[in-house]
């Protein structure tokens, strides 16, 4: 009877925990579908025949069309707004990570009056809304001649991103032991050789996770990219994708077409680094 009453618990106990990696599974794969079906659905409307597109109910295509990416790659200015989002976003990169790493060194290694008021003071502006910052960068950008020139964006996004990657960074630096600086400074290294040769490689996993994620924003910001460019010169793509316009309808397949090229580039920017954004992440996450 024992051993009869043990089995019966074992089989209980088995499907319990079948029953729970079934609803998990189950759970997770619908959170993927709810997360992945917007683009997906983008995706296909850039793909349908113009007079599919508003047919209700929606509707599958019955036959693909490619004419919307060719008018936003070839008959339009959207490659010449990627190469600019590129390129600021990418100078944002090289601006703000050094800066935010050279902070978050001081901030971590070193002891002095007014570091909780350095905190709080990022704190509050990494907290203010971009509306309420956009009269004054525009009337200070306006008096430096600096409206639709793209230093006016890497400035502004700098100082938008900086808070995310100097936290970012402050955390990943916690967890490299202080002893290795005290060991390099008793070797002969001043604070910024010990900076250089030991604490910049060893938080290379969280630099890189900085950067990705200071690049997305940049590439996806708005507010900031509609009110200090005013031509195709300097347009972002955030910017030229809401500026699509048609004579007497709204080229929704063209806007579509331009959505997924925006998207693509990041998807596959991710791909690439997604181990060092998730290490990055979790940094300070679990302490030993």
């Amino acid at each position: 009877m024992a051993i009869a009453s043990a089995n019966v618990m074992q089989r209980n106990a088995a499907n319990a925990s079948m029953m729970k990696k079934f609803v998990f599974s189950l759970f997770f794969i619908l959170a993927i579908c709810w997360s992945v079906s917007p683009f997906l659905w983008v995706f296909l409307t850039s793909l349908k025949p113009t007079f599919q597109i508003m047919q209700l109910p929606p509707v599958f295509p019955d036959t693909y069309s490619l004419d919307a990416y060719r008018n936003v790659l070839i008959k339009s200015h959207f490659p010449r707004y990627l190469l600019n989002s590129f390129f600021v976003s990418l100078s944002t990169v090289c601006a703000a990570i050094p800066l935010a790493l050279l902070g978050a060194y001081g901030v971590s290694r070193f002891s002095f009056r007014g570091k909780t008021v350095i905190f709080l003071m990022i704190i509050i502006v990494f907290a203010l809304p971009s509306i309420s910052l956009v009269a004054a960068l525009y009337k200070l950008f306006h008096t430096l001649g600096w409206i639709n020139l793209p230093v006016s964006l890497v400035c502004s996004y700098c100082a938008h991103n900086f808070p995310l990657a100097f936290f970012l960074m402050v955390k990943y630096l916690d967890k490299i032991p202080g002893e290795m600086d005290c060991a390099a400074l008793i070797d002969g290294c001043t604070h910024f050789q010990t900076f250089r040769h030991i604490i910049v490689p060893l938080s290379a996993p969280g630099i890189i996770s900085s950067a990705v994620l200071v690049f997305i924003f940049c590439w996806n910001e708005f507010l900031f990219a509609l009110t200090f460019t005013l031509d195709e010169s300097s347009r972002l793509a955030s910017v030229g994708i809401a500026l699509f316009q048609g004579t007497f309808e709204i080229p929704w397949g063209d806007i579509a077409a331009a959505s997924v090229v925006v998207t693509f580039p990041l998807l596959i920017f991710l791909m690439f680094f997604q181990k060092y954004v998730v290490q990055g992440l979790t940094s300070g996450a679990v302490k030993g």
